[in-house]
């Protein structure tokens, strides 16, 4: 145990368990979940999770590709509540018309009328350009996912100069309104075509314009996109955009923005007009992680039945590296102090996911990256009023990239073990 890295205990009641985390075993009550569902052996990237609350169906999507890695689609596949597995079925409408990022999976939601929602991103090499192109699509399905229809472009520059738009979210509010979000790259794009026709290196000269944190919106189910809003400016550029949508219609949008002197912290700007504006982005923490480079490892968000928003995120900061949460004050002006899920002396970039249940309850997920093969933790968050967030720690899988979603039965985890997408189910 001498060489075995030091777990700081995550909260009160959950002493007991340091041990058991250092040590890499199962959690309590892992052996009386489900088995696990293998959803793609191989070729398979980051997954995404959704369920129908009326129905208790899940959705799983995921980009794939069965051909070795020469093309890449997005697939769906959906588990009964009874546990019938159907699919997988090919999302986009043109083959080969995805690409895969662990920063940018592609997203599936369910709509109030039971929809089935797919965002994912398409890539693109431009000559004389270190980063891919890249758009974002969209398709929806009618009957559950057994069937999509045309793709759409979502970002409303498709088609013109080339750029990044990625690292995206997707939501549906309580009216049907549908948000995306991402990072766009419209501004440096034109500028790079400008220096490539002129043969000036993008090393050269001025520094490229900013990216820009973009969200676009669907009033008629995704039959079209209205023309992006932009809502903030310097984003790190690598790590994934959070949405959360409340039942009173209010928009948290949520990202790492990059500060001065190379400070890469989490912030959450809040619309309380359907996404058409925007407040100005508050940081959750001041953690001032300073770091040249884009970690790829973007927040979470959730909110609870009292309408509290749920922030979870990785950060690398010197003193105390890890995972960390945060709630939202009185009047959303504010966090609390955050708590960590998981801290050490040192913890590599870690994926989170929160989830909220259909009575207000929210749990967490996250990578454990100090060992191989890597771990995935999964607690129960207390939304009362202890200073420590975690209740219960629910169960300890090997793996990568969680993905989590909760419904009637309780937690839906997907995440990637290898190359291959898995899929646990509820109780």
């Amino acid at each position: 145990m001498a060489n075995e890295p030091r777990a700081r205990p995550l909260g009160a009641g959950l002493q007991g368990l340091a041990l058991l985390l250092a040590t890499g075993a199962c959690a309590p009550g892992t052996a009386d979940l489900p088995e696990p569902l293998t959803l793609a052996e191989e070729d398979g990237s980051h997954p995404t999770v959704a369920v129908d609350a009326a129905s208790g169906t899940a959705y799983v999507a995921w980009v794939g590709s069965r051909s070795g890695g020469e093309e890449w689609n997005v697939y769906l596949a959906r588990l009964e509540e009874e546990g019938r597995l159907e699919g997988p079925v090919r999302v986009n409408e043109e083959p080969g018309d995805a690409a895969p990022h662990e920063q940018a999976p592609a997203q599936v939601r369910v709509a109030p009328d039971g929809a089935v929602y797919v965002v994912w991103q398409t890539s693109r090499h431009i000559p004389g350009r270190h980063f891919p192109a890249s758009d974002l699509r969209f398709a929806r399905s009618n009957d559950g996912g057994r069937t999509f229809g045309p793709t759409l472009s979502v970002n409303d520059n498709a088609g013109q100069d080339p750029a990044s738009h990625t690292f995206h979210d997707l939501a549906v509010g309580p009216d049907g309104t549908i948000y995306v979000s991402w990072i766009d790259g419209r501004r440096r794009g034109r500028e790079e075509a400008r220096r490539t026709g002129e043969e000036v290196s993008v090393e050269e000269g001025d520094p490229l314009p900013d990216l820009e944190i973009r969200i676009a919106r669907s009033e008629d189910g995704g039959r079209s996109f209205g023309p992006s809003t932009v809502v903030d400016e310097n984003p790190c550029p690598c790590c994934r955009t959070a949405l959360a949508v409340g039942q009173d219609g209010q928009v948290h949008l949520a990202w790492r923005k990059v500060y001065e002197g190379d400070i890469r912290d989490i912030v959450v700007a809040r619309s309380n007009d359907g996404g058409k504006s925007f407040t100005a982005p508050v940081r959750v923490a001041e953690d001032d992680w300073s770091i040249a480079g884009c970690p790829h490892a973007g927040p979470s968000l959730a909110l609870d039945g009292s309408g509290r928003l749920h922030v979870a995120w990785y950060t690398g900061k010197t003193d105390e590296p890890g995972v960390y949460h945060t709630v939202s004050l009185a009047g959303a002006e504010g966090f609390s102090p955050p708590t960590p899920l998981l801290t050490d002396d040192w913890v590599p970039p870690a994926r989170v996911a929160l989830a909220s249940g259909p009575r207000g309850e929210v749990w967490a997920a996250w990578e454990d990256g100090r060992r191989e093969p890597g771990w995935i933790d999964v607690a129960r968050i207390n939304v009362g009023s202890s200073p420590s967030p975690v209740a219960e720690l629910r169960e300890r899988r090997p793996g990568r990239y969680p993905a989590l979603v909760l419904g009637e039965q309780g937690p839906v985890l997907a995440w990637l073990e290898g190359e291959g997408v898995r899929l646990r189910p509820a109780r």
